[in-house]
């Protein structure tokens, strides 16, 4: 009976042949610059569905893991989402033009990439989240960024480490109690494993953001031009304390571990309150700037990039991404497609070292095709431990391996539920922050490092 039940799956070749006609089919929406990777996305579907009719597949089934994959990560969507509402509300109330008046008058922009890495890190630390930290101090150090001229992805990258060393780090974090109950690993023993390939990169990064900042320096607007700026945001909105309300409230709500949606609604809502009570906004106009973001009067071109964003609709084509793409994930792993995959990496383990190495490429490979990091967390764990337990290394290191893959690789892969919220958020697209990600490229460097020297590498004998 249980047999019966049994859905047909891919074998090799099949998966190889479904991986490049996919591959393909996003590729050429991309290469053709129409569209976005939605559609190359949303046509996967398809090309699943049609490898069902030919093969007999039960395609209702594989639609099934689609639907358990989504399940996961409707609230990235939601958050997405809120993010938009807020960052709308924020503008027109004032908050971030304040942030920025204020930012603008006591950060030397040497300083801002290392202050923006060292902020974002500490939020996320102690609130647990990156989202909530990218949200509320990253969007103020873009904009602080934008209106001093610095490179937005240099600023982008600083954000995103700082975020995801907090994520990776924080004993809040999702992501850090999922990897080690994965892993069979105490969470305090994971913590402190994971010490060792995230403080030394973490440092190297804040000197290597600070030698940016020195070398941004020609490129910073002058003071003539700052001083412009800020008298153009006086004249358009009244700055404020009271217009910073919203976004110390966001902040206290995610350091109360206020559920991350319902603190962004929230301080959206109060942002909303304090438009119409200080800068004089109709509830109408609050409602529209909601759903369609804030539309800014000003002539400068560099401030009307910072100002005209925001709203609900701006988050819509992301969420499509994420649907599609975490979709195609789930439907992957039912056809057997992610098991073919990280049986290759498996096969060529023959030390400590190469099984660090094979478990770093198998959180890559879960990320890529899952586009969701609990899923990538959950499908390295299921195949890697068994191999750690055979080879007697401790739990918290496989549990470390996962979290320097499968965590951290989500804001590098363009499809990516992290990758995509944080490009959203910040208004910067992937390839413009991609190459200052420097802490999520070092992180898995160190990891390496440790397991073909040994170092840190605890075995279950070893153990107290």
């Amino acid at each position: 009976m249980g047999q019966g039940n049994e859905m047909k799956k891919l074998n090799g070749f099949q998966s190889v042949l479904l991986l490049l006609c996919i591959i393909a089919s996003v590729a050429t929406c991309i290469r053709l610059k129409t569209g976005g990777p939605m559609i190359g996305l949303f046509f996967s579907w398809i090309v699943v569905y049609l490898f069902c009719i030919v093969l007999r597949i039960d395609y209702s089934k594989v639609q099934a893991g689609a639907f358990d994959a989504l399940k996961v990560v409707v609230p990235t969507m939601a958050l997405l989402m809120a993010i938009g509402v807020m960052i709308g509300t924020w503008l027109q109330s004032g908050t971030i033009p304040t942030i920025i008046v204020y930012g603008l008058g006591c950060i030397n922009p040497m300083y801002l990439l290392p202050l923006t890495l060292l902020f974002c890190a500490v939020l996320s630390m102690v609130t647990g989240t990156s989202y909530g930290s990218v949200g509320s101090a990253g969007v103020a150090m873009m904009a602080i960024g934008n209106a001093m001229g610095i490179h937005p992805g240099m600023v982008a990258g600083a954000v995103i480490c700082g975020a995801m060393f907090g994520d990776k780090l924080s004993p809040l974090s999702d992501t850090t109690n999922l990897a080690a109950a994965v892993a069979g690993a105490k969470l305090g023993d994971h913590i402190r494993s994971m010490l060792w390939t995230t403080i030394p990169p973490f440092v190297l990064s804040l000197i290597i953001f600070f030698v940016l900042g020195i070398g941004q320096q020609g490129q910073v607007n002058s003071l003539s031009d700052i001083a412009t700026y800020i008298g153009e945001l006086n004249g358009e909105f009244r700055i404020g304390v009271i217009t910073l309300i919203p976004a110390v409230f966001l902040i206290v709500l995610l350091l109360l571990k206020v559920n991350a949606i319902i603190a962004l609604g929230l301080s959206g809502t109060a942002a909303g309150l304090v438009a119409m009570l200080v800068q004089n906004a109709t509830l109408q106009s609050v409602i529209r700037v909601a759903y369609n973001g804030y539309t800014s009067q000003t002539e400068l071109a560099a401030l009307k990039s910072i100002l005209n964003r925001g709203g609900m609709g701006s988050m819509l084509q992301y969420v499509a991404i994420i649907t599609f793409a975490v979709g195609m994930g789930g439907m992957l792993d039912k056809l057997g497609v992610l098991d073919h995959v990280l049986g290759f990496f498996v096969r060529r383990i023959k030390s400590d070292g190469s099984l660090v190495l094979a478990t770093l490429l198998v959180g890559y490979a879960t990320s890529i095709m899952s586009c969701s990091s609990p899923m990538a967390h959950v499908l390295t764990g299921r195949l890697m431990a068994p191999i750690y337990q055979e080879r007697k290394i401790a739990p918290q290191i496989l549990s470390r391996c996962i979290e320097d893959s499968g965590t951290l690789s989500g804001p590098m892969i363009p499809w990516h539920g992290y990758c995509i919220y944080m490009a959203g958020t910040l208004g910067v697209a992937w390839s413009v922050f991609f190459p200052y990600l420097i802490l999520l490229y070092l992180t898995p460097v160190f990891s390496l490092i440790y397991g073909f020297t040994g170092i840190s590498i605890k075995h279950e004998e070893t153990r107290a």
